[in-house]
């Protein structure tokens, strides 16, 4: 019988650098948010926060979604202001 694994569930990989993908990925959602570059870095900043969650820091799924709402905030702000 095999094993089923969770396709959501983090791999087993070497958390090697992903605090510094988390802080990345906050920076580019904080970037997307209030620099106005929201199409460009917001899903930049999502991509970065799922390697980190790949490699298995428990920050990952967090600040992916944190990088999707701040993109989606940026970009009602510069919708609004314009």
């Amino acid at each position: 019988m095999t094993e089923t694994r969770d396709p959501f569930a983090p791999i087993e990989a070497s958390p090697r650098g992903a605090t510094a993908l988390v802080v990345a990925a906050g920076l580019l959602g904080l970037t997307a948010m209030l620099g106005g570059l929201s199409p460009v870095t917001g899903p930049l900043g999502m991509l970065v926060g799922l390697v980190a969650h790949v490699k298995g820091h428990r920050l990952g799924m967090p600040v992916t979604v944190a990088a999707g709402v701040m993109m989606i905030l940026g970009m009602s702000i510069t919708l609004y202001l314009r």
